[in-house]
């Protein structure tokens, strides 16, 4: 799948992400934290999430911990969507139908 880069599965997926507070200095998650993965519903930013740009037309979503060894084999690395890996992800313009928005303009 080609990520639009535009937050809507990580605000409107139920998924586990990892607990900020866990991830130590090199990147890691700290293996003695029972905490270091937690619950993020949906409808809920989640908390590694930048949207950058103009909220009102397009933005972009950029995760923080993307290039970090904490993002490997988490549930957010391995989610795919159905269809061919060299398709565009499909799930945008499923939420944009139905009036989802990642976040509404700054008024």
């Amino acid at each position: 799948m080609i990520c639009k880069r535009c937050g809507q599965c990580c605000f409107h997926l139920d998924i586990f992400v990892v607990n900020p507070k866990s991830i130590l200095p090199d990147g890691t998650i700290n293996p003695d934290d029972p905490e270091a993965m937690f619950f993020k519903p949906a409808q809920q930013m989640c908390p590694h999430l930048a949207i950058e740009g103009d909220r009102a037309t397009t933005c972009t979503a950029t995760c923080a911990i993307h290039h970090l060894p904490c993002y490997r084999g988490t549930p957010c690395e391995q989610f795919e969507q159905l269809g061919p890996a060299e398709d565009i992800c499909f799930m945008s313009g499923y939420f944009q139908l139905q009036g989802r928005r990642v976040c509404e303009p700054h008024s």
